[in-house]
């Protein structure tokens, strides 16, 4: 249904709305960009996390490959498999994600980011023993911050694997070949019917 734009018209459509070049350019924009504004919406907030963030770089990589791993979005962990060896971080650190519970490197408070990721994949609250270790370690606007994060690359997962936009050229496939298992979809329960309020 959505198919990637020819890289010209990625490119045109993206500068209509702000998205530079090579933004424009890789796989992920130019399968968004069949809606630009949508698209140009989501440059700035990304532009906003990656390049005027408050929260350390590597935590937001915890955050995102934990998202990829948990939604099977090859495309989001793979690509940043490759952005967090870019800021310095380990392979040990980059794979614990997919079981941190083993991840002897990790932190106390890298163990909290992944706990707050997977409360917020799973429900819609932190809980409150997450939270309090979030409250000790970072300010209000890096809370804000890190609550966008997960939002933003929870979306990111969700129009990657519905539109299964493809790897960009060179952006080998799963480390290792291991990819998670997936999950079989819930079924789905007979609707009710849902009369209007009186």
């Amino acid at each position: 249904m959505v198919k990637l734009l020819p890289l010209e018209e990625a490119r045109r459509r993206g500068a209509q709305v702000g998205i530079p070049r090579e933004w424009a350019s890789v796989n992920a924009l130019r399968a968004m960009l069949n809606h630009p504004e949508g698209a140009g919406a989501v440059a700035r907030l990304l532009t906003t996390l990656l390049y005027k963030n408050r929260v350390d770089a590597r935590l937001r990589e915890l955050i995102i490959l934990r998202i990829g791993w948990r939604a099977g979005a090859e495309y989001e962990f793979c690509q940043h498999v490759a952005a967090a060896k870019r800021i310095g971080m380990k392979e040990q650190e980059i794979l614990g994600v997919r079981d941190p519970a083993h991840c002897s490197v990790y932190s106390e408070l890298d163990r909290t980011i992944i706990k707050m990721t997977d409360e917020l994949l799973d429900g819609f609250e932190i809980s409150p023993a997450t939270r309090a270790i979030l409250e000790r370690s970072f300010t209000p606007e890096q809370f804000v911050e890190l609550l966008l994060a997960v939002s933003n690359w929870r979306l990111f997962a969700i129009f990657l694997k519905n539109v299964e936009v493809p790897l960009d050229p060179g952006v080998p496939s799963w480390p290792e070949g291991r990819a998670p298992a997936q999950r079989r979809p819930r079924r789905r329960a007979a609707a009710k019917k849902v009369f209007p309020a009186s």
